[in-house]
Formats: structure tokens, sequence, C-alpha cells
């Protein structure tokens, strides 16, 4: 162990002194600690928003420019009793109609801005992007343009079914006006309900989601982006219910059996959204972009991190033959394997150090960037409890399970360079094996079998969702555009694809280790 020992420590010198080693690596974990700040000035605006927003302020901008462009759009308005024979019943009514260009939407602006300014109590409900006020205002002012437009129709064209139209959408229009004046939940809901049953859907969350979250925020104080990701958790537990109750999920556009496995997964994510639900006021805006922002400044840093492992592993022995520096080693009384032994270990030891500090340094960028205290923890489930892992332990485990891929690839630089005098041949071809890991993906969509791509090494290396199943919960990962060894959607368990990396890993490693200890070096 001593003779092992010794070689190792001699290893991990002579890589550490490599400048190509020390140029990728300081470009590797520079770009993980300065990424976050990118996305701070990206996303700066929208942080800085609910600060410097001053809605009354904004409210009288926005009249004066609705007052201004009426002043440029002609417009008539006429007035009339209209007579309209409804359920063998005839019945007067009093009716405006508008006629012009261009001008509904400013007239409805100006209408709108005009009555809230005059009668919103703007100190008792400070709006400030919270999410009742600013929906109700955004309906009632919807609303009131879609009367307007209807009063463009002529009177002569106006029957039973466009005033029970009109009045509905009047009646809806009020329950908006109610809910923005008085900062009530019911009102609105009674508005998209109304709209609804017209056939008009002008809202994202239904009126039962809605009246849900109204239990946990009864004052209106939530801030639109919290209030929207907890009608998100709310609408996420009500689909894993339902695939629950039906025991079908679709993938890939058909039906498939829900497993046990998977139906393990649904009721524990359902107890993390419960959980998340009620613990609303831990989840911000400022969290879900700083999840964003660590997210993406690794997985570009990753590219980096390949780059570094392939480039140590692919020049361990390959370097060594060309210079001739490894027949000092060869001829000294130590065995061959033991010297493999000491630049395996050390090629292992720069793969767990590299992926730990590149979450470290993505970790720092990302807390100095948008605040420590926004770095919420992963969640889990054990012992039908919820568990929150701290974020910094979460992250350091997620990237170590992401980068197995690039484990893999610097084990086949590893093998390459036993063959090989040549680090540019090594290294370069296992760079080149990674375009390998596109093409499963686009075999998805061909007439291949899915059983043969599940058993392709891509299809096995993407571990990240089975050892955190919820990491889902944690961020949108529809939004995650970057992904360098994940997001292939394969179904294999857990337990196969372990072993299917354990067998790929020792095979790789065993030729590596049969072409060293025999190899002729003169």
């Amino acid at each position: 162990m001593g003779k092992i020992r010794a070689l190792y420590t001699n290893e991990m010198i002579k890589i550490s002194r490599r400048p190509s080693v020390i140029i990728v690596a300081a470009a590797t974990f520079i770009i993980a600690l300065a990424f976050p700040f990118l996305m701070r000035v990206i996303y700066n605006n929208d942080l800085g928003m609910t600060e410097n927003y001053n809605t009354r302020e904004r409210f009288e901008q926005n009249l004066s420019e609705s007052k201004a462009e009426l002043a440029n759009h002609s417009y008539t308005t006429a007035k009339e009793n209209v007579t309209i024979e409804a359920g063998g019943k005839e019945k007067t009514v009093a009716m405006t109609k508008y006629s012009g260009n261009d001008f509904v939407y400013h007239l409805a602006n100006k209408t709108v801005y005009e009555d809230i300014l005059k009668n919103y109590d703007f100190e008792k409900f400070p709006i400030n992007w919270n999410w009742l006020a600013m929906r109700s205002m955004s309906a009632y002012r919807s609303a009131t343009e879609r009367l307007f437009t209807m009063e463009t129709t002529e009177f002569e064209e106006r029957d039973a079914e466009w005033l029970d139209m009109f009045e509905k959408v009047s009646s809806a229009r009020d329950s908006f006006r109610t809910a923005m004046l008085k900062h009530e939940y019911e009102p609105l809901c009674k508005g998209f309900e109304t709209l609804n049953s017209l056939g008009i859907n002008d809202e994202t969350h239904s009126p039962d989601i809605i009246r849900r979250l109204s239990t946990t925020d009864p004052e209106g104080k939530l801030e639109y982006t919290a209030a929207s990701l907890l009608m998100g958790y709310l609408e996420d537990r009500d689909t894993n219910q339902k695939i629950l109750d039906s025991g079908l999920e679709d993938s890939m556009s058909l039906p498939r059996i829900v497993t046990d496995e998977r139906r393990e997964i649904l009721k524990n994510s359902n107890l993390i959204l419960e959980y998340k639900f009620n613990k609303h006021n831990t989840y911000s805006e400022a969290s879900m972009i700083a999840i964003m922002a660590d997210y993406y400044s690794e997985q570009v840093a990753r590219y980096g991190l390949v780059i570094l492992l392939v480039l140590i592993a692919g020049s361990s022995v390959s370097q060594e033959l060309a210079t001739g520096s490894i027949k000092s080693l060869i001829i000294a009384p130590v065995k061959r394997w033991k010297i493999f032994t000491a630049k395996l270990l050390s090629i292992i030891s720069w793969m767990l150090a590299a992926s730990i500090l590149l979450a470290l340094f993505a970790i720092i960028g990302t807390g100095i960037a948008f605040g420590f205290e926004n770095l919420p923890p992963y969640l889990y489930v054990s012992g039908g409890n919820v568990v929150e892992m701290p974020f910094v332990f979460a992250m350091i485990l997620i990237t170590l399970v992401q980068s197995i891929p690039a484990f893999f690839y610097a084990f086949a630089a590893f093998m390459i360079s036993c063959f090989t005098k040549n680090t540019g041949v090594s290294v370069g071809v296992s760079i080149g094996l990674l375009l390998f890991h596109e093409v499963p993906t686009i075999l998805q969509s061909s007439e291949v079998p899915q059983r043969f791509l599940d058993f392709t090494p891509v299809a096995n290396m993407d571990l990240v969702e089975k050892v955190f199943p919820y990491i889902n919960l944690m961020v949108s990962m529809d939004e995650m555009e970057i992904n360098l060894f994940s997001g292939y959607g394969f179904n294999n368990p857990l337990w196969s694809m372990v072993l299917y990396n354990v067998v790929l890993a020792f095979t790789v490693l065993l030729i590596a280790f049969e072409e060293f200890t025999k190899k002729d070096i003169a």
C-alpha cells in the first residue's frame, strides 16, 4: 500500500502541474462562479419590480396615455332604445353603439383607470404586484373591453343571444370590479364562472383552484409569482391524483399503466406539493430564479468538466508513452498493477474533486448573486413525512450523479490512452463519443423498438430523476433547455441502470488494465 500511495501522490502532483489542466480547470470553475451573476443581470428588472413599482403613478401614466391615444382616434357614440324578442316576449333596452377605428382598447383603459384611481384604496390594499389586485384589475379591464367591442355591433343586428351574452359579461365585469375594490377572492371566482358559462376562458387557473388559494391567503396578500406557484402546486397535485385514480399515465402520447414504483413517487409528490403549499412564504420568485441560475451555471460549466476529465484521463498513459517517462516506472521494482491502480485512483480523485468544486463554485456564485436565503432545500419523503435536505448538500449530490456520464467518458479516454502514444487521439475520440449521447434521443421519434433504446448506454446514465425523483418539484425542468447528460426520459428501473453502469465501467477498466499490464514497453 505504501508504494501505491507514493505513486498516487506522484500522479496527483503531475496532473496538477500540467498547464492545460490548470487552464481548463480555472476556466470551468470561473464559469460556474460567474454565470449566476449574468443571470442576475438578465433577471434584475424582474427581481426589482416589486420594489421600484409605484402602482398609482403607473396607473396615472397609463390613464394619460389612453387619453392621448383617444385624442388621435375619432369615434362616435349613439344611443337608442332597442326592442328585442326573447322567450316569446319583447324587451326594450336602452343601448349604446360606438363607431370608429382602433379606439376600444384605449377607451377600456381610460374607463377602468379612471374608476380605479377614483375609488380604489391604495393605502389599505397596496397592489405592488399583489396577485388578487392585479388579476382582478386585468379581468375588469378585459371584460370592459369586451363590452365596448360588443357595443360596436349595429343596433339591428343585436338579438336575444347578443343581449344574453352582454348581460352576463356585464355581470362578470361588475364581479371583477367588486373583487378589485373590495379585495376579495369570491367575486373574482364568480366572474370567471360567469364567463366560463359563455365558453370564455380568460384565466389560466380554474375558479376552484383560486378558491383553494384563498383558504391559505384570506386577506389576499400573496404577490403574483408566489400565488401562481401555489396554484401550480394545487393543479399538479390534482393531476397526480387523477393518474393515481385512473392507473394510467400518458407517455409519448400513449397511455401507460402506472407501475408500483411510479405510484409511490406520485403519492410522495402529492405530500411534497401539499407541504410546499402550506409553507408558501418560503418560495419566492427570487428562489426560483436562483435555482435556475445554479442549474444553468452547472450545465454550462459541465462542458468544461468533461473536457477537463477527458484531458486528465486521456493523457495519463499516452503522454508518458510518448515522452518515454513511463520507462522509469516500469524498470523500477514496482508491479504494473500498482502503477495502473495509482493512475486510476488519481483520475477518480480528480473526477470527484472537480465535480464537487463545480457544484460549490456554482452554489457560491448563486448565493452571492441572489442571496443564500433564496436557495431552498430539496424535499423528499421518508417514513411518510416530508424531509428537507439542505440546498448545498443536495446540489453536490445531484452534480455527482449528473456527472456519471462524464466519468464514463473519462474512463474511456483512460482506456484509449493505454493503447496509443498520441494524447490527441485518446482525448479526441473520447470527446467524439459525446455525439453518441444524442443518438438514442433522435431514435426515440423513429420506429426503433424502445427495448433496444433502453439497452443503450445513454438510457442508463441519466440517473438524476431516479436518484432524486422529486427534483422537478424543486425547479420547473420544463424550462431548462441546456441538457448535456440529462432529460432523455427513459424508464429503466434504478437497480438495472446502476448494474449496467457498474458492468460498463468494469469492462472498460478491465480492457485498460489488460492492455497496460501486458503492453510491451521497450
